[in-house]
């Protein structure tokens, strides 16, 4: 099983921006020390959600203090950035990295982020599905012209072309439309944080089921702290979990307050059970959130809980072990006690 952490910036405010940054990027050469595969980076915008708007430039700057792991984007806004612009940056993201991309790309979900830069959340599934054509093309070799419902441009050779030829390329996928479309592209897809156990299974099968050959690799990202033992765990992270959703509740959902949800992002509801946690604490969340969708206790219930995920058809799992305001020093703990207690146990 291929694992690796994950920084998504949230910042709480106990902390300054720089703190956040610095403790994340700290994670990450650590991670590379101990010998996790992968760290992946999530683009946000305009909220203390997620501070990363610009996560080609981190990643440029993770990449100049390690030397082995690889580096992934979870994900890539397209709707936000015109297609050539991402493939220049990727491509140069490849060569400082000397090949160690790994690129995950999506359409976005947080409706503020498009209103704040201009974007119809309507056209994301099209202007998505075209900005990744352009980026594919414009890593093959010679000039090109494009026609497009969203984008034109005369001919143009994009360069550098990357030196891995292609970039590995992810498709963010929650809903079953996008899950289906992955599999038929026969494009591996990364699945989201709070889906419960039975929809990653579910996803899995329906992308498994689009494929014409052999599916394609899953990613999936989840929650993870190992803890001493399992009540240490579960009541450290128990704070950082209602943070987090509260924060999502606030900002997460594709719709307007008291509007309908956007075509094509029914899937999304679940915010609607969410914005009800930004009222208070809910101990039966809580509970729902620690058996079904954050991976919280010992090294041996952390260990059991990815196993299953591995057997559900996820090959690799990224572990967003900072989340919520949780601390540099008991994120590391965790990372340590991962590494030392539960990657023995876990299919390799």
């Amino acid at each position: 099983m291929d694992v690796g952490v994950f920084s998504l910036m949230q910042w709480p405010l106990d902390r300054s921006a720089a703190r956040v940054y610095g403790d994340e990027l700290a994670q990450v050469v650590e991670a590379e020390r101990l010998g996790f595969d992968r760290a992946w980076f999530a683009e946000h915008h305009f909220s203390r959600y997620g501070i990363d708007p610009a996560i080609h430039l981190t990643m440029a700057h993770a990449a100049a203090r390690t030397t082995r792991i690889r580096l992934g984007t979870a994900v890539t806004i397209l709707p936000f950035i015109h297609p050539l612009r991402a493939a220049e940056e990727l491509a140069v993201l490849d060569t400082l990295s000397g090949g160690r991309v790994d690129w995950g790309a999506g359409r976005g979900y947080q409706r503020h982020e498009f209103d704040g830069f201009g974007v119809e959340i309507t056209e994301s599934r099209s202007r998505f599905q075209e900005a990744l054509e352009i980026v594919f093309r414009a890593w093959q070799d010679g000039p090109f012209e494009h026609r497009g419902r969203h984008w034109t441009f005369d001919p143009v050779d994009v360069l550098p072309k990357p030196v891995q030829r292609p970039i590995p390329t992810y498709v963010a996928a929650i809903s079953p439309e996008s899950v289906a479309w992955a599999g038929g592209q026969g494009l591996p897809i990364l699945v989201d944080q709070f889906s419960p156990f039975e929809r990653l299974v579910e996803a899995r099968k329906e992308h498994a089921a689009a494929c014409s050959g052999s599916a394609p690799p899953a990613v999936a990202l989840r929650q993870v702290f190992v803890g001493r033992s399992r009540d240490e765990a579960r009541e450290l992270v128990a704070p950082a979990l209602l943070w987090y959703y509260r924060m999502l509740a606030k900002v997460g959902s594709p719709a307007r307050h008291g509007e309908e949800m956007p075509e094509s992002y029914e899937a999304y509801r679940i915010f609607s059970t969410l914005s009800g946690v930004a009222e208070g604490s809910d101990e039966g969340f809580l509970d729902l959130l620690l058996d079904q969708v954050a991976v919280a206790g010992d090294a041996g219930e952390v260990a059991e809980r990815l196993t299953a995920l591995h057997e559900a058809g996820y090959g690799s799992v990224m572990c967003w072990m900072n989340f919520g305001g949780i601390r540099h020093e008991d994120a590391l703990a965790s990372m340590r006690r991962f590494v030392d207690d539960v990657a023995p146990k876990l299919p390799r």
